[in-house]
């Protein structure tokens, strides 16, 4: 078996992950890997991805069956694979409330930066040791 063209790339994801792995449409393969990870990370990560393309994983249609033999988890014979779609909803609930939580910590912020501009970077400091000394106070 002839190893295909490889061409990797090391990028900061805006999301959590590894590394992407995609079949160009010469039959060469690109690599994106997450340039946060540690040195050992990135091996790991380019590893990964070059076990799917030496297992001929973009052949294959079952993207569960496929990770579970990349990663070495062993499945019964008997397992039926559950469909995305039936999480979708549960998936789209936690994205809103994450959505929600975001724009809650972005108006925190700018409240403790109005705080910070009024009394100063020290008054969060002042506010635990006098908490600490004489406890909560109304």
């Amino acid at each position: 078996m002839t190893t295909p063209d490889v061409n990797t790339f090391l990028v900061n994801f805006p999301s959590p992950g590894n590394e992407m792995v995609v079949q160009n449409e010469d039959g060469t393969y690109t690599i994106l890997i997450n340039a946060k990870l540690s040195q050992d990370g990135q091996l790991k990560a380019y590893q990964h991805a070059l076990n799917h393309i030496n297992n001929e994983d973009f052949e294959k249609s079952d993207i569960q069956r496929i990770e579970f033999q990349a990663h070495e988890i062993k499945t019964f014979e008997n397992a039926v694979p559950v469909p995305a779609d039936k999480y979708e909803k549960h998936i789209k609930r936690l994205q809103r409330e994450r959505k929600k939580i975001q724009k809650a910590l972005k108006e925190k912020e700018k409240e403790i930066n109005i705080i910070i501009d009024l009394y100063g970077p020290e008054c969060f400091a002042r506010a635990a040791q006098n908490n600490w000394l004489y406890g909560e106070t109304e």
